[in-house]
């Protein structure tokens, strides 16, 4: 994301959602293991390519982060669930993990994929989320007419890059959905436009999934890209029909127990900010602990037995994993 950034986010500063760019401090802490009685959940943005171009890092970030459900974002177009599952075989030493995969369709180049040692069932509502045509109309008209022939409208064409798959967890279960929104933004505000269409489209999926399935619980992640206003986010969190109400952001932040950025903008012109979220249904599940891992705050002698570097996390994404360790209110509505 960052090349584009530059090129489409002059007066960043001002927006909302952003934070100044920070100075790394000492390694503080290991993320401590999921405590008993809760599932852990990592999302993360990984940057495309670089998630099978780097995996032995990025499988070494998994088993020092030891999730149960990946929300991931940004996956390299064309790749299949097989290649996911084969990066985190292992990741639990000698236990033999089976990981089930759902990649969604739309989105072309970059992808969203629910990935689970639970069960997981695919959400056709969720996948192949496309613009109606009164979107498509709108935005062709905001995108100056050399950026909607060059890119735009191809892109529009590929979809909105969303995954979505219902979790079994013992006998309760779980609708989890990874996104990306479109990020930047530019001439007419037309990108921020985008990311409201978007989140509106998948909120409506979301709904239309939960009138056909009953579910305990409803789980949102992904790279919101809140440049020009928290309007997406507000417009993901309208009340769901009951009984989950209104999603929760977690309350993430890093190791230092202060910074709460998500978005590295060191070394360019842009300060760097909180880009991604993990929501939650406040009315069955609780967080029990939420944070943002990076490996410049890793002690050396972790990074040593993973053969990571203080720099790896930046190396690997301009984006940090968030990770939510979930645990159920008492007595929730189960799902029938």
């Amino acid at each position: 994301m960052l090349g584009l950034v530059r090129r489409f986010l002059p007066g960043v500063l001002a927006l909302v959602a952003w934070v100044p760019t920070p100075v790394r401090s000492a390694a503080i802490a290991l993320p401590p293991p999921p405590a008993p009685g809760t599932f852990r959940v990592l999302s993360w943005n990984v940057s495309q390519e670089n998630l099978f171009k780097f995996s032995d890092r990025y499988r070494a970030i998994f088993r020092i982060t030891v999730p149960d459900i990946l929300l991931l974002d940004e996956i390299q177009g064309g790749r299949s669930p097989a290649e996911i599952a084969r990066i985190l075989h292992g990741i639990d030493g000698s236990t033999n993990t089976t990981w089930n995969v759902v990649i969604g369709s739309a989105g072309g180049y970059q992808r969203a994929g629910v990935v689970s040692r639970h069960p997981v069932e695919p959400v056709p509502e969720l996948d192949g989320l496309r613009y109606p045509a009164a979107d498509f109309d709108r935005l062709k008209t905001l995108v100056p007419e050399s950026a909607w022939n060059s890119r735009v409208q191809r892109n529009l064409d590929l979809g909105i890059p969303t995954a979505g798959g219902i979790l079994r967890i013992g006998e309760r279960r779980v609708l989890a959905v990874a996104i990306d929104l479109q990020c930047c933004n530019g001439t007419n505000d037309w990108p921020e436009i985008r990311r409201q269409m978007e989140t509106r489209i998948i909120h409506q999926a979301i709904q239309q999934t939960l009138e056909r399935r009953q579910v305990d619980a409803v789980l949102v992640a992904g790279d919101l890209n809140l440049v020009g206003g928290s309007q997406p986010l507000d417009i993901l969190r309208r009340p769901l029909p009951d009984p989950h109400g209104s999603l929760v952001p977690a309350a993430a932040v890093q190791l230092d127990g202060q910074e709460t950025w998500t978005w590295d903008g060191r070394g360019s012109a842009f300060p760097s900010g909180r880009l991604d979220y993990s929501l939650y249904s406040p009315a069955s599940l609780q967080e029990s602990r939420a944070f943002v891992v990076s490996s410049e705050d890793l002690p050396a002698a972790v990074l040593s037995a993973h053969d990571l570097k203080p720099e790896t996390s930046r190396e690997l994404s301009d984006h940090l994993p968030i990770i939510v360790d979930y645990q159920w209110r008492p007595s929730p509505t189960r799902a029938q």
